[in-house]
């Protein structure tokens, strides 16, 4: 008679065990060609945990690697989803690169002029950071650095943090617009509407907030740095040169606002009803989901990244189009004041992150 089973192999259907599964040589997993019965191995684990996939290893939560992960060929990964996360107790100063423009004095810089940041973060990643000058400073620019006495623990009458009052003190309607994680074109700052969502939270200190004509966060789509957005949106009139955007914060001398504009149509100025504080902490947050929809909140005279935030008293419905790349901006314009305006600290998250080939 013959021994069915003297190759030792059992067919058995689609089977459900409880409990361990334990093989005392190893596993393999194979599948056969139909048309030549060729078996082909497409994963295998050894008697000393050694394993070894021919496809895709996908991976969905925490995973805990003891050893060493070889990997043949090209790794695609992900980039963290945290952009930056950053605040002046617990992260370094930021590094700045050289303010010297054209005119060939440190410090004096012309409109549109661009010079770049790196944010050490907290978990000791660096950010890079690009800025584009608003208005001639003509004079030596007074901040781009940690200043004041660094407390352990923030509080909202706290006057310190990383300057941005740029020649305020000297010219009227001078600052900035600085682009975190990538540049004005978009790169590692990129949020591509329909697959991306992000999150743009900061804190400011500003010892009198109504020398500040424009201290903003929110979205505008990836295109060129125009240095005569951040005027037009201070003064709520006028075309705001950016074809797509969202702004919320500090707009015209304390008064909380939100401007918008979707495919260049017409620019929308919604005051919240709401203002800042004279002086002391204020956080805005700008958040788009990844079908567009953009949302606000903010909170006044409370710990930097604390309290509870609440939507404007008068909001702004407003959605980018799918496929719109936008990049996370802040802008800082200042009256002819000698007023330091701290950014406290920034985080911005984009979810999922990119997948790139390393």
């Amino acid at each position: 008679m013959t021994d069915i089973c003297q190759d030792r192999r059992f067919y058995m259907a689609n089977t459900t065990f409880k409990g361990n599964v334990r093989s005392e040589n190893g596993v393999t997993v194979f599948n056969t060609a139909t048309d030549t019965g060729v078996e082909t191995n497409t994963a295998t684990i050894d008697s000393s945990g050694n394993t070894s996939f021919s496809g895709t290893l996908g991976v969905t939560g925490a995973a805990t690697l003891s050893s060493t992960l070889g990997v043949a060929g090209a790794l695609t990964r992900l980039t963290p989803e945290n952009i930056i996360d950053w605040d002046y107790i617990s992260c370094p100063t930021p590094i700045v690169s050289n303010l010297t423009g054209a005119g060939g004095a440190d410090g004096v810089m012309a409109d549109g002029e661009l010079f770049s940041m790196l944010f050490p973060g907290k978990n000791g990643q660096i950010t890079p950071v690009q800025g584009s000058i608003i208005g001639a400073h003509t004079v030596v620019a007074g901040g781009f650095m940690v200043e004041g006495t660094i407390p352990t623990t923030d509080t909202n009458g706290t006057s310190a943090g990383l300057n941005l009052q740029g020649d305020a003190a000297t010219g009227d309607n001078t600052g900035m617009e600085l682009i975190f994680g990538g540049s004005q074109h978009g790169g590692n700052a990129s949020c591509t509407i329909g697959t991306h969502g992000m999150v743009f939270d900061a804190t400011f200190n500003s010892a009198d907030f109504t020398d500040q004509d424009c201290v903003a966060i929110g979205f505008r789509k990836a295109e060129e740095f125009q240095t005569g957005h951040q005027p037009i949106i201070a003064a709520a009139s006028g075309d705001a040169v950016y074809t797509d955007y969202v702004a919320f914060g500090v707009l015209s001398a304390d008064d909380v606002q939100i401007s918008t504009r979707l495919n260049d149509g017409t620019t929308a100025h919604v005051d919240s009803t709401q203002a800042t504080a004279a002086s002391g902490n204020h956080r805005f947050q700008v958040t788009v989901t990844s079908a567009g929809v953009v949302t606000f909140a903010h909170i006044g005279a409370a710990v930097m990244s604390a309290g509870t935030l609440a939507a404007p008293s008068t909001t702004k419905v407003f959605s980018f189009d799918s496929g719109d790349v936008v990049v996370p901006y802040l802008s800082i314009l200042s009256t002819n004041a000698d007023s330091a305006i701290h950014l406290k600290a920034v985080k911005i998250t984009r979810t999922p992150g990119i997948s790139y080939t390393d």
